[in-house]
């Protein structure tokens, strides 16, 4: 049995399957996966990291604004189809699986047209375009929120499960490992600024801002993004550009707060870990739906990156949460029953039956 994931460009859509992955195996030690991604996204990374053979497939997306891309675009899109054609056609999947972004697009067009099953899941609570391209050919689509309305359409049937991710609680360090992991003092609290796969400029930006003031009271673990980082050395500050799986999850360990933007890859681990958490979605994009929805239920704290006074209001919700305890403890608790996650073995169940 052979599956092939695609997607990335931004990690929100991979380490999901990655998890689902983990979860099959455990059914089926004989699968083998395959993975079909961007040529410069961060998915390479993580996904060679588990093991997972990767093919890079060209990018072929739809400008959400009126560019020369516009232009492009069919002859993009007729090369990356090419290159899905030729992909499948080598490795002869049995099933193709997506959880969003638009290498997917071609790929599964490309197999549907050969006949294999395909399936997606929705993450966003507000369904992406390139899932909306091809939910009406998937076989299985699933979804992480609940919907009063289909968000495909009336004749695509969805099904609500809990969103897979690759951490858990139980796989957690103490604080204590966790901090020295970083060398710092696990006595003194600590604050993990994470912007996902590709990073956050302006959340970098605010957290540079206020570096001084906070370093007062606090340390930082501040993952600013591939080529995002500055030359900032200062007692209690660790910088990295990105942190593979292990570290990733030491950060999430060491952590008492974490600042992040609203990607549903992040959502996930934070509910799976219960962590007490300050969300800053993209400005006009799907993560501010999911950032509200869960705010909403006070599952988190949401702020908007476009307030004019987004850095000091940033620092204030920082200060004010490291000096109350019993509330970050309720938010973390809130959040992990608000948004069910799972190591993957709902999906995989639903996966297995197609093949």
């Amino acid at each position: 049995m052979k599956i092939v994931f695609t997607g990335g460009g931004t990690l929100g859509p991979v380490t999901p399957l990655l998890a689902t992955a983990k979860a099959i195996q455990k059914t089926a030690p004989q699968a083998e996966f395959i993975w079909y991604g961007t040529p410069n996204g961060p998915e390479q990374f993580v996904v060679k990291e588990a093991g997972i053979p990767f093919r890079a497939i060209s990018v072929a997306k739809i400008p959400r604004y009126f560019s020369f891309r516009l232009f492009r675009f069919p002859f993009d899109y007729a090369r990356a189809r090419m290159q899905a054609e030729k992909f499948l056609r080598e490795d002869q999947p049995d099933l193709i699986v997506s959880a969003g972004g638009f290498t997917a697009v071609p790929v599964m067009r490309a197999g549907f047209s050969r006949h294999i099953p395909c399936a997606i899941h929705q993450l966003d609570k507000v369904p992406g375009l390139s899932n909306k391209m091809v939910a009406k050919i998937c076989t299985l689509v699933t979804t992480s929120f609940p919907y009063q309305t289909p968000p495909f359409g009336a004749d695509v049937k969805t099904l609500a499960i809990a969103t897979p991710t690759r951490f858990s609680a139980k796989e957690i360090s103490t604080r204590e490992d966790a901090a020295k992991a970083f060398a710092l003092h696990p006595k003194k609290p600590i604050i993990l600024l994470v912007g996902g796969g590709t990073g956050a400029q302006a959340l970098n930006e605010a957290m540079w801002k206020h570096l001084e003031s906070l370093l007062k009271t606090t340390q930082i673990i501040h993952v600013t993004g591939k080529g995002k980082g500055n030359d900032a050395r200062m007692e209690g500050y660790v910088q990295r550009d990105l942190l593979d799986a292990a570290d990733m999850l030491q950060a999430y360990g060491a952590a008492d707060i974490v600042l992040s933007r609203a990607g549903m890859g992040a959502i996930s681990e934070l509910s799976a870990l219960k962590k007490p958490t300050i969300l800053i979605p993209i400005p006009r994009s799907h993560q501010e739906v999911n950032a509200k929805t869960l705010a909403e239920t006070r599952a988190c704290i949401l702020l908007d990156q476009s307030d004019v006074d987004f850095s000091d209001l940033l620092l204030k919700t920082i200060q004010d949460l490291l000096v109350d305890e019993e509330a970050r403890t309720k938010m973390g608790e809130r959040f992990h029953a608000i948004f069910p996650t799972d190591d993957g073995t709902q999906l995989a169940r639903q996966l297995l039956k197609l093949v």
